[in-house]
């Protein structure tokens, strides 16, 4: 089984979603109905996208080498749960300049 993870927006969601059998993506209601619609199943990482980044007050540049930390490990123990059932998963990697 492919296991597939990412956190961010509907355009880091979307593509992963026909390439896999499951996907660890932010639980937004956006991506929980984009994934049922094609039968794949969701493991939620972490907490949604849109309520940090459309409050009032953005993240600073200094929340976010903690976030990101946050969020790798996240991924990780979703991914190292979901192999646990046989799976195989890919994580993108990124940073900020």
């Amino acid at each position: 089984m492919r296991v597939l993870t990412t956190y961010g927006s509907r355009g880091d969601v979307q593509p992963l979603v026909r390439l896999a059998v499951q996907v660890c993506a932010p639980p937004d209601q956006e991506f929980a109905e984009l994934q049922a619609s094609v039968g794949v199943p969701l493991v939620p990482i972490d907490q949604p996208v849109r309520p940090p980044v459309t409050k009032v007050t953005p993240p600073s540049a200094a929340d976010l080498p903690p976030r990101a930390a946050e969020l790798v490990a996240a991924q990780f123990d979703n991914v190292a749960a979901a192999a646990a059932t046989g799976a195989t998963g890919v994580m993108p990697t990124g940073g900020w300049r």
